[in-house]
């Protein structure tokens, strides 16, 4: 089902606001795709739900759990299995003590497949339990497709993500300050008991590209090249995953390319806000402003007209409190609906005569307490 929502939206925006030819982007990469990370909206992509060996950009959800579970202070004894591991690594050697912020920024610059497993094992008990945990945290973000079997990535048969998947993944990811942080910085000085270490973030967009702000690189021969990128201009942010590049600086270069093509051929547009007048309606001589519930954010073609909203009132009944949902905007393009927004009332809808009965109940109450009074002062006196 995500899959046709996905081609769904595609087509749809194709179809309501044509580009030419030449503001597609070309991609020569097996799977790819571009999303506006504030809204999650995907502008582009290609083969966004075939699975691929993600190499160490499982690294993301790796640093994301790690987040959730632990503090940055937390200090980490190196067990037996990650000094056994191979690929980039730090070499950590057994028995060696580090904090959690240490071991995330190796994690995340220098790709060190060590310091994934001592992470994991630190807070998943094992690496069976902590990739339970990356399992479970993909799921509820809805990244449904792809399946972790490791916290670094090194291959593994059943080790697959999508390019819709990471995006998701790395959409979440980016809320974290902490993990923006870690992910922007390009290079760090460790100081570890047997001396410094010099960490260099393996992102060379970092360096190269105007707005980057991370993400995350990947490889291994069952790959190929892969890259997660984030870049950031004012108001617009995007999310560029390449997967299974012949080599490093394609990737770079074909992340750059869809992050252009973000860039170059959208604007984000807030519609409305919460809380601001939409509208309003008249009942029983009394008109009552109607408001939106919610913000509405869409990310719409450069050159494309803002999209036409319309009122459209449910059927209800008062009274009703404040602040009930009693309608939407709908905003639209031609015959397309583009979004929704729901709309409440701002003052109460009370029957006229309402308030007098509610006056009238009060007076029988305050009666009845007055006599209850009464009664109880003269059995005292009797």
């Amino acid at each position: 089902m995500r899959f046709f929502k996905s081609i769904l939206g595609t087509l749809i925006l194709c179809l309501l606001f044509p580009l030419g030819a030449e503001a597609q982007p070309e991609i020569g990469a097996p799977a790819a795709l571009l999303m506006e990370r504030t809204t999650g909206q995907v502008l582009w992509s290609k083969n966004p739900h075939q699975l691929w060996p993600p190499a160490s950009t499982t690294k993301i959800l790796t640093a994301l759990v790690a987040l959730e579970k632990g503090k940055l202070d937390d200090v980490i004894t190196v067990g037996p299995n990650p000094p056994q591991l191979e690929g980039t690594m730090v070499y950590l050697k057994e028995g060696e003590r580090a904090t959690l912020e240490d071991l995330l920024y190796a994690l995340m610059l220098n790709s060190a497949n060590d310091a994934a497993l001592a992470i994991a094992e630190h807070y998943g008990g094992t690496e069976e339990g902590f990739v339970g945990l990356m399992n479970e945290k993909a799921r509820s973000l809805g990244a449904l497709s792809s399946t972790f079997v490791n916290p670094h990535g090194l291959p593994h048969p059943g080790h697959l993500v999508t390019a819709h998947d990471l995006a998701l993944i790395t959409r979440a990811a980016l809320e974290n300050p902490t993990f923006r942080m870690l992910v922007r910085t390009r290079t760090r000085i460790w100081q570890r008991e047997e001396g410094l270490t010099e960490l260099v973030n393996l992102n060379r967009l970092l360096w190269d590209y105007p707005g980057a702000q991370g993400v995350k690189t990947g490889y291994t021969s069952a790959s190929g090249y892969n890259l997660v990128a984030y870049a950031q201009r004012g108001d617009q942010e995007y999310i560029a995953v390449v997967l299974g590049e012949p080599s490093a600086r394609a990737a770079q270069r074909e992340a750059a390319r869809l992050l252009d093509y973000g860039f170059d051929n959208f604007q984000v547009c807030t519609l409305v806000r919460r809380g601001e007048r939409v509208g309003s309606c008249r009942w029983q001589g009394e008109t009552v402003d109607l408001v939106a519930a919610g913000d509405l954010t869409l990310v719409l073609p450069r050159e494309a007209p803002l999209p036409t909203a319309r009122l459209k009132l449910h059927p209800f009944r008062p009274p009703l409190p404040a602040g009930r949902p009693i309608g939407e905007l709908i905003y639209m393009q031609g015959d397309e609906v583009l979004g929704r927004v729901e709309v409440v009332n701002a003052q109460p809808l009370l029957f006229p005569d309402l308030l007098l009965w509610m006056g009238g109940l009060l007076g029988i109450g305050a009666f009845i307490l007055y006599l209850r009074s009464w009664t109880k002062c003269f059995r005292r006196s009797a």
